[in-house]
């Protein structure tokens, strides 16, 4: 039986195996990337003649989208692995604004040592057509690329498939730890550029920082989080200059499959992230929509002080007490360059937190309305940012404009299919509406997407108290609690599931638990009142009514909260007159008074109907 004879092209000190994808010089291998060893093998098997640009792009990147100035960055550096500078022709000639042509004699040799067959000797002419029959140049073309495919298909056959990719926290090798937030953004630009890849699962921001200084494995952390790759890198800033150095790993290996080094001006520096989001989505097995190349294609230059500004208010975004100062950053950002669409997103996102219930610093007509115009400027901008789109959703969720925020939160999760945050908010968008199993498949598909984020969990325990799952919802809870003991707004949902529940005695422990941990916050002071009625202990109720009247004379108090303690009481009247301050101000919590378990005592009321109905949501 007659054995497959393997082949290998030989060409000054070097010898190219297709089949094992190897470069050796002198016999020691040469390292290329991938794609760099494709268009070698690509020049070599089309010899002396041109191969213009287009011919490379649709053999070399054939499911992936490329600019013109990647295919000269390979040729460059396939030209320095080959032991030429870029104006040297030795091995690959240059056809201005057309192509490349491999000059280079090369001989065909195969492993059983057969005798080299005859030198291809480059012709120093343009071919000829008229002098061979007109059939032999598409029939060798064809076959070249018929060659190409085979070999190519074999290779990516031996890839491994990826599909879901964690972006670890860049490593500062700044000197001045000051530096933290610029790399901390520098992360989340990265995440955010490859997550509106819909073909990749890519793990959102706050599971990812979860493993900053995490002294854990690689693979052990690609276990955790199930995905099938892990990007690690470094970021420093000098002056003005950003120098990345980013690498691909297969998690189940622990094998690198890319590696790259940048180094850009300040200005580029959001950009630069987008270059290496497309640089990785080129390395792995996956398609990228036409809409999804677009979105990867750098923007434009930003003014220096307008990046760093950016980024020190996305540092500054998440966390509760510094959304004044995340504000501020943000509207130095757009003071320094008016232009600046993400910078309006961020403003939106820290307007809506501060209106929310959970933070409740501004009374939400007031942040709804900034929230939103600064949202509706982004998207003037840049139509194409999807945390303007959730922001705008977010906005209009609340102040029940029920159709435009479905349609923004949708469009946000197109753009983005990994943001967790989007998924999140139409989770709860769909709960107020009734829409019972899409609302907890969009809780299970963010906590997914987020899943050491307490928030997303916390928001989940919220969703499944409202469509009444109680057992699951105080399971839900409970471990964020675990995980947090001092996590208020856990303390606070649950102590109000447990109350649905009647589950008093725990109810009022965890509520009093939260009211502590809020510094006696009026949502969670609300949530004790009830309790403490719907438990007969009436003192306690009425004291914790006072109390919030009190701080109604004081500052911002949510009507809710006195909606809360009214029902604990049986007292309905003054439920329904407090529930109509809360519809004529749009209060938080009303957005989902149709499915609030607390409201049942009131359904009966022929008043609750003509509300439901006055807000657009009829039962």
């Amino acid at each position: 039986m007659s054995r497959q004879v393997n082949y290998f092209y030989e060409f000054g000190p070097f010898r190219l195996d297709p089949k094992e994808h190897t470069l050796l010089r002198s016999g020691q291998p040469i390292p290329l990337r991938p794609k760099v060893f494709d268009i070698l093998l690509v020049l070599i098997e089309n010899r002396g003649h041109l191969v213009d640009k287009e011919q490379l792009m649709s053999l070399v990147w054939t499911e992936q989208f490329v600019e013109d100035g990647n295919i000269n960055k390979n040729i460059s550096m396939l030209r320095r692995a080959l032991g030429e500078s870029d104006n040297g022709q030795q091995f690959i000639e240059t056809v201005p604004k057309r192509g490349y042509r491999f000059i280079a004699d090369v001989r065909q040799v195969n492993d059983d040592e057969a005798p080299p067959s005859q030198s291809t000797q480059a012709p120093t002419r343009r071919f000829d057509r008229h002098r061979v029959p007109f059939l032999v140049v598409p029939t060798l073309l064809i076959a070249a690329v018929a060659c190409f495919v085979l070999i190519r298909e074999a290779r990516l056959s031996r890839t491994p498939l990826i599909t879901s990719i964690v972006v670890l926290p860049l490593k500062n090798l700044s000197s001045d730890p000051a530096e933290e937030y610029f790399a901390d953004g520098m992360t989340d630009a990265l995440i955010g550029d490859l997550a509106q890849i819909g073909a990749l699962r890519v793990i959102s921001r706050t599971s990812a920082m979860h493993y900053k200084g995490a002294n854990k494995s690689l693979p052990e952390i690609a276990r955790e989080l199930k995905v099938d790759a892990v990007v690690e890198g470094t970021v420093q800033r000098s002056g003005d200059r950003v120098h990345v150095r980013a690498q691909l790993i297969h998690a189940a290996s622990d094998s690198h499959l890319w590696a790259a080094e940048y180094d850009r001006d300040l200005r580029d520096a959001l950009d630069l992230q987008s270059e290496v989001a497309r640089s990785i989505a080129s390395e792995v097995r996956i398609k990228i929509t036409p809409a999804e190349q677009r979105l990867l294609v750098p923007k434009r230059v930003i003014a220096r002080e307008a990046v760093d500004n950016y980024l020190q208010g996305r540092y500054l975004m998440g966390k509760r007490e510094q959304l004044p100062k995340a504000i501020e950053y943000f509207q130095s950002a757009i003071k320094e360059d008016p232009t600046y669409a993400p910078a309006y997103a961020g403003l939106a996102t820290c307007y809506n937190s501060q209106g929310s219930v959970v933070f409740g610093a501004l009374p939400p007509t007031e942040a709804r309305r900034w929230a939103e115009e600064a949202a509706v400027k982004a998207l003037q901008l840049d139509g194409s940012l999807s945390e303007a789109h959730a922001a705008l959703g977010y906005a209009y969720h609340y102040t029940w404009n029920w159709a435009a925020a479905e349609q923004a939160l949708k469009r946000a999760i197109e753009i983005n299919p990994n943001s967790s945050e989007a998924h999140s908010m139409y989770s709860r968008h769909l709960l107020a509406k009734g829409r019972a199993e899409e609302a907890i498949a969009e809780a299970n598909r963010a906590q997914e997407l987020d899943p050491h984020s307490l928030y997303m969990s916390t928001v989940r325990g919220f969703v499944l108290t409202n469509l009444r799952r109680y057992d699951e919802a105080i399971e839900q809870l409970r471990r964020v609690i675990a995980l947090d003991p001092n996590n208020y707004a856990a303390h606070w949902f649950l102590g109000n599931a447990y109350a649905n529940d009647r589950r008093f005695t725990e109810a009022i422990a965890t509520s009093e638990r939260a009211v502590l941990l809020s510094n006696r916050e009026p949502s969670a002071l609300g949530v004790l009142g009830r309790c403490y009625g719907l438990a007969g202990r009436k003192v306690e109720a009425n004291k914790t009514l006072d109390e919030l009247l009190e701080l109604n004379r004081r500052r911002y108090v949510t009507p809710v909260a006195m909606v809360h303690v009214y029902i604990g009481l049986g007292d309905k009247d003054r439920a329904f007159a407090w529930l109509e301050k809360a519809y004529q101000e749009r209060s938080n919590l009303m957005a989902f008074l149709k499915v609030e378990p607390m409201a049942d005592p009131l359904r009966s009321d022929p008043r609750f109907d003509d509300l439901l109905r006055r807000m657009g949501l009829p039962q």
